[in-house]
């Protein structure tokens, strides 16, 4: 997504309503100067934003292992473990603050999730929206993820 040197398209929260498939996720890290991505440069997702304010976003490893047949809680620690380390998703409540989304997180594959509000910078550009954020890790280091996704056909 390139930017022109005016500022970025006005962005409402009408223009989000609606699904979305991954396009991409990468994570710059720049103690290494690397773009990373943490499923993949193949990885799936779907992004959905309702009338009513809800949102759900679901990402995973493109190949992910089927966990053994019966129940999932039957499967063993290693594969319930690889099964986690290969799926992200949290949902909940969200609002437009101009540019910015804000996701209020209810519920969360990670439970420390739960109650954060997750900040994204959102740049809408045909029907590709980029969110980015910024993840702290410790307080010396920041890392910045930018997901792309492309509007789901009605």
């Amino acid at each position: 997504m390139h930017k022109s040197a005016s500022r970025a398209p006005s962005i409402g929260r009408d223009d989000l309503i609606g699904a979305w498939s991954l396009v991409e996720w990468q994570i710059l890290d720049p103690c290494d100067d690397r773009v990373h991505y943490p499923f993949g440069n193949d990885a799936i997702g779907l992004l959905c934003y309702t009338p009513d304010g809800m949102m759900n976003a679901s990402i995973a490893r493109s190949t992910r292992e089927a966990l053994p047949a019966g129940s999932p809680r039957n499967a063993n620690q290693a594969a319930q473990a690889e099964a986690f380390s290969t799926y992200f998703n949290y949902a909940g409540r969200f609002e437009m603050r101009g540019t910015s989304v804000l996701h209020h997180v209810q519920l969360a594959l990670n439970p420390a999730m739960v109650g954060t509000v997750q900040l994204r910078e959102a740049v809408l550009e045909d029907q590709i929206l980029q969110l980015k954020g910024v993840e702290s890790i410790g307080t010396e280091r920041q890392r910045t993820h930018i997901l792309t996704w492309r509007k789901q056909a009605q």
